[in-house]
């Protein structure tokens, strides 16, 4: 474990500091090869983790739950046929399967993961012990869904009292977004600055340490 720690600590330093040198001179090499680097071992560990908690997970189950043989399938499919170009066509199918069930899983995580709870917690609001709280929660989601609304017909009768409506309530909504990505981003800028202040301690811990000694 020391001889890890011996070795990880100085590469650690050394590839912060080539990163960081980004800051100071823009795209050059030191920092490609960082990037390099970084690219490299994560896509190197990707395929670790890929290989034995899908592949060899897959290969152990199989005899048990005979339902893992239809992915499997489609997996070899698409490896076989895709790195054909003349036969790229027939794994297409898979391909179309794999882009449905994604699609599938990702509107359903959106629908019942952010949108029924959303509704969910909007039509509750009232029911809480402050009906200011509720009001707020109300006016505030409802305003930010007007501010989507960019083809409101500008003309007389209904559809003019449509816009007269909708047009006041946009506008709110649009400072309510303000306010929601000014917190995002001010979340983000906190995040960076953490992480940054983390890697230069990073580097300085051990220089200090080295020249202590």
């Amino acid at each position: 474990m020391e001889i890890i720690e011996a070795i990880s600590v100085p590469l650690g330093v050394v590839l912060t500091g080539l990163i960081l040198t980004y800051l100071l001179f823009g795209d050059n090499p030191a920092y490609k090869l960082a990037l390099h680097i970084f690219i490299g071992a994560l896509v190197g560990y990707s395929f670790g983790i890929v290989v034995q908690e899908i592949a060899v997970t897959l290969l152990r189950d199989l005899p048990q739950e005979h339902l893992l043989l239809v992915p499997l399938l489609m997996g070899l499919w698409l490896l076989a046929f895709k790195s054909a170009p003349r036969l790229s066509y027939i794994g297409n199918f898979a391909m179309a399967y794999l882009v449905g069930v994604g699609t599938a899983v990702a509107l359903g995580g959106a629908l019942l993961g952010t949108l029924v709870p959303q509704v969910v917690a909007t039509a509750s609001a009232l029911s809480r012990n402050s009906i200011l709280d509720g009001l707020l929660i109300i006016l505030g989601t409802v305003c930010t869904l007007m501010a989507f609304n960019f083809a409101v017909p500008k003309r007389g009768g209904a559809a003019g009292a449509w816009a007269w409506v909708v047009g006041p309530m946009a506008w709110i909504g649009r400072v309510f977004l303000i306010f929601a990505f000014g917190v995002a981003f001010a979340g983000a800028l906190t995040t960076f600055l953490s992480i940054l202040i983390g890697r230069i301690q990073y580097i300085i811990v051990p220089l200090v340490n080295l020249l202590g000694r």
